[in-house]
């Protein structure tokens, strides 16, 4: 048998401590992250998920909890199993087995790029807020983000229904073709609630205010909008109608979440206007996953949401209409969305109807509100507008073309 050469021992000496080394250095990293990840997961009590979890419209409530529930018990998990892994194993991994980890670690880095790849290719959004296949089809808007593409009558295939959506030549949902924009006329602004999304026009609030007041509607509502985007829709909408009476705006504490977005443009507490930011696709799935904000991020959307409306309500009152801010409120309300909204509306001088919804209210296919809802907030509306004194208003407001 040849004996090995001095140099060579001192190689394999020099090789197994730095592998030794490793070997303890990532045992105390295990177990620095499995502490970390416990102490997380104990955190995340009912008062942690009040503080930083925001409600959602579209999601029912109890979805969010379990949600909450189910990765704090993956939390536990993976650091228990973490734990196990650094108590009992005993021995130093093998310098083969320890650089074939690395590679693991680094084929799954090398599969993030390909994975944003492969998602933005399927969805078609490449980092977009919208979907740009989804109906009714947008185009993009340099200011606002995206806007209803116009002159179109279109059959929603996403839905059993197969609801018909005609849109004018400015973009907005009407119930069969132009818009005069002489008439004297009720705007309708907000997101794909108010838009009616899944619904035919007349199930929808605009449909429904139009047959109960005998004023012509025009629904400006755009998909996925924010309440920023539902600000700078009307105030570039607004001055093209000549005898606006009254401008609803659907808004609830639950759509909160969508002025933190940033891959949108969006308008900060101040009244700045931002241009939209690019996300990758993998960032907005860590959203919906784990839909965490801090408490300050939310103070900072509540403000900035309550100056909006208080803007939207002065814009109305400019042009002579009567405004009001429409809020929708599936039950039971949670603290938490009670909080929001009062955070929001109480004080602050802003006309607003809060209209209670049955949380079975949804359609059977999607988690918007059905016909029985749009029914209970346009009956809704249509009081309070008459509480405010939009009958008799409506005689004095001037038509802008003689003007």
């Amino acid at each position: 048998m040849w004996a090995s050469s001095p140099a060579k021992l001192r190689d394999d000496a020099t090789y197994f401590r730095m592998s030794h080394w490793i070997s303890w250095t990532a045992r105390l990293l295990t177990g620095a992250v499995a502490l970390l990840l416990l102490r997380f997961a104990a955190g995340m009590d009912e008062e942690w998920t009040e503080r930083h979890l925001l409600p959602d419209i579209l999601v029912p409530s109890d979805w969010l909890v379990r949600i909450v529930q189910i990765e704090r018990f993956l939390l536990l998990t993976i650091a228990l199993a973490l734990l196990l892994s650094v108590i009992f194993r005993r021995r130093a991994a093998r310098p083969g087995k320890i650089w074939r980890w690395v590679g693991v670690a680094a084929a799954i880095l090398l599969a993030l790029p390909a994975s944003e790849l492969a998602m933005q290719w399927r969805s078609g959004r490449a980092g977009l807020a919208w979907t740009p296949t989804d109906e009714p089809l947008r185009q993009a808007d340099p200011l606002i983000g995206w806007t209803t593409i116009p002159a179109r009558r279109i059959i929603d295939p996403e839905f059993a229904s197969r609801p018909l959506y005609v849109i004018e030549a400015h973009g907005y949902r009407v119930e069969t073709g132009p818009l005069d924009m002489a008439l004297p006329s009720i705007l309708f602004a907000g997101e794909s609630i108010m838009f009616g999304k899944g619904l035919n026009w007349r199930d929808t609030i605009a449909g429904r205010v139009q047959k109960l007041s005998g004023i012509q509607s025009a629904n400006l509502a755009v998909n996925a909008y924010s309440a920023g985007q539902v600000y700078l829709h009307l105030k570039r909408e607004l001055p093209k109608f000549h005898r606006p009476v009254a401008v609803v705006i659907l808004y609830a504490p639950t759509l909160l979440v969508r002025d933190l977005d940033r891959n949108r443009p969006w308008i900060d507490r101040a009244g700045r206007w931002h241009a939209a930011e690019r996300t990758w696709y993998l960032s907005r799935l860590g959203r919906v996953l784990f839909p965490y904000r801090t408490p300050s991020a939310i103070e900072e959307a509540v403000a900035t949401d309550r100056r909006l409306l208080r803007a939207d309500v002065a814009m109305a009152r400019a042009r002579g209409a009567q405004p009001l801010v429409l809020v929708p409120v599936y039950q039971p309300e949670r603290p938490r969305e009670r909080a929001l909204r009062s955070a929001i509306f109480d004080g602050g001088r802003i006309p607003h109807v809060i209209v209670p919804l049955d949380r079975q209210w949804r359609l059977s296919s999607d988690p918007h509100p059905d016909a029985r809802a749009h029914a209970a907030m346009a009956r809704a509306a249509w009081m309070r507008l008459n509480e405010l004194g939009l009958l008799n208003d409506m005689a004095a407001v001037p038509d802008s073309s003689s003007l």
